[in-house]
């Protein structure tokens, strides 16, 4: 599976709405991943501003810098993933197999 275009080529009979698909979730993936790197950041110069008013040690800060970037990027992905998921269920429901009653 690491030719893109050849899988959307596979599942475009099958699946019409599989291309709006992986993009969706192409793009929910690389948003957790942005949003990972930015709330590390952005959480480990908030602790460098404020540990220069309150001490504490310095080996704490890449830790808690990456539990809170774990758990917001965590939420975004899982959120945005869900969304996809559903669309591409709706999308199905009105297109596809998925309607037919085959038993």
């Amino acid at each position: 599976m690491n030719d893109i275009k050849r899988l959307k080529d596979q599942q475009r009979e099958k699946h019409p709405g599989f291309d709006g698909y992986m993009d969706c979730m192409t793009r929910s993936l690389f948003t957790g991943l942005a949003t990972f790197c930015l709330s590390f950041s952005g959480t480990y110069f908030a602790q460098k501003i404020v540990q220069s008013k309150i001490r504490y040690p310095i080996k704490y800060n890449i830790l808690i810098s990456s539990l809170v970037a774990t758990g917001v990027s965590y939420q975004i992905t899982s959120t945005r993933t869900k969304a996809c998921q559903a669309a591409w269920m709706a999308f199905e429901d009105k297109h596809s197999v998925l309607k037919e009653k085959t038993f």
